[in-house]
């Protein structure tokens, strides 16, 4: 069978059809496959750096067969695996991150990394929220590649230098900031339109209002009494202020919307997590001349995480290539492939013993950062709960920053009962 028509099949029927995985395990044995990798790096900057792996794999023999599913900030994608995988098919590899790693786990799906490869040396190069974030029962079952920082706010150089503003560093500041930009006839700040990304800023206010400690028990441990308290109900009405700068045309814009208006002079601060960063490398923008980042307001010394990591399946139809994966594995944790590979994604390499000199100084800044900081995990990025508890979370979360009749202190309640249900045995 044609190996060019099975693939084109497999690339355009995949995500709207369950089609039928015994012919398309035809395809794999029509030739030597090459290794299918799922992932949802779509965007410019995104696929610059996903080329860096691709090279790298093509160096020792082994060709990355793409399968990207775009938009939902990776949930179409889960979707699609989710998919693949119980029909006995799923790719060689797939970017999973936080608890999902154990939830695909339990199922039984995935290789552990030490049956791959020698990792004895790598808790001597990860940071511990990494380790903890790969492992599961002290086992190595995911590679982690990068570490983004979420909770950042980016300033437009040109708009603040032109009416002499400094950072804001609290609420009361950004709000002024805000209004005096507003009355210039400047839009504030940009926004994209979708669930997730209110769900993110909603989180960093969430980091500020709540501090460290309550947020992660509010949204890692799902503790009741963080959930229904007064600081929570503030945590919304805050975030409702916010929306008093959105447009109706922000409405379903995905988050390249926003990044390129704020990159094009059309705003003048954006609330988004640092692979924002690496589309503007793409097209030649520069860190501090450009644009500025700088903590979300109130959350100077806390540093909300997001890990990207890999899992490797098992196969049911077709042989295992432990050769390839061995080569997977060990080139994601090579020093070159994460220095290379961050420098253009936007964030710092997972890896603690890498020369960052070469990176920008926002990279350089969040490195730091990362070191100091307290850290806590991004439960709008898959870090603190698993993918099925955050989209019913940031839906609601999202339909209380755009509702007009529903009150902080109901959406408080509704999240009240959602937690419980979702963590109800």
């Amino acid at each position: 069978m044609n190996h060019l028509f099975c693939k084109t099949f497999k690339n355009y029927a995949l995500p709207v059809l369950t089609v039928s995985y015994l012919w398309l395990a035809s395809c794999h044995h029509a030739s030597a496959l090459p290794f299918e990798v799922l992932h949802w790096w779509t965007e410019q900057g995104e696929l610059e750096s996903k080329q860096v792996l691709v090279e790298h794999l093509k160096v020792n023999d082994i060709e990355f067969e793409d399968f990207a599913i775009v938009g939902s900030g990776g949930g179409g994608a889960i979707h699609v695996l989710q998919m693949r995988a119980l029909s006995g098919n799923p790719p060689e590899a797939a970017q999973i991150k936080g608890p999902d790693i154990a939830e695909w786990n339990n199922l039984s799906m995935l290789i552990g990394i030490n049956e791959l490869t020698d990792t004895s040396a790598w808790e001597h190069f990860l940071p511990k929220v990494v380790l903890d974030d790969v492992t599961v029962e002290k086992q190595y079952m995911a590679v982690p590649i990068n570490i983004h920082r979420v909770n950042w706010l980016w300033l437009n150089s040109k708009i603040f230098k032109q009416y002499g503003l400094a950072a804001p560093t609290t609420w009361k500041q950004f709000f002024a900031v805000a209004n005096f930009l507003a009355s210039k006839g400047v839009k504030p700040v940009v926004f994209g339109g979708t669930p997730w990304q209110d769900a993110l800023l909603f989180e960093s206010i969430a980091i500020s209002e709540l501090g460290a400690e309550k947020y992660r028990q509010a949204f890692e441990a799902f503790n009741h009494d963080v959930i229904s308290s007064d600081e929570m109900i503030n945590t919304f009405k805050l975030f409702k202020q916010l929306h008093h700068y959105a447009t109706p045309e922000q409405q379903g814009q995905d988050w390249t919307w926003s990044s390129q208006a704020f990159i094009n002079n059309e705003a003048a601060m954006l609330f988004m997590g640092d692979w924002v960063k690496g589309s503007w490398t793409a097209i030649g923008k520069k860190a501090m001349q450009d644009y500025q980042c700088v903590p979300v307001p109130g959350t100077k010394g806390v540093f909300s995480y997001n890990i990207d990591s890999f899992v490797l399946f098992k196969k049911a139809h077709s042989p295992i290539d432990q050769h390839s994966q061995s080569i997977f594995v060990d080139t994601l944790m090579s020093p070159t492939f994460q220095q290379d590979f961050s420098k253009l994604k936007g964030s710092i390499p997972a890896r603690n013993d890498l020369d960052l000199s070469e990176f920008d100084e926002c990279s350089q800044l969040s490195s730091n950062d990362f070191k100091h900081d307290i850290k806590v995990p991004s439960f709008t990025q898959n870090m603190a709960t698993s993918s099925h508890q955050k989209a019913q979370i940031i839906q609601l979360i999202s339909d209380y920053f755009n509702s007009d009749s529903l009150s902080a202190e109901d959406a408080v309640k509704q999240l009240g009962v959602m937690v419980k249900a979702l963590t109800s045995k």
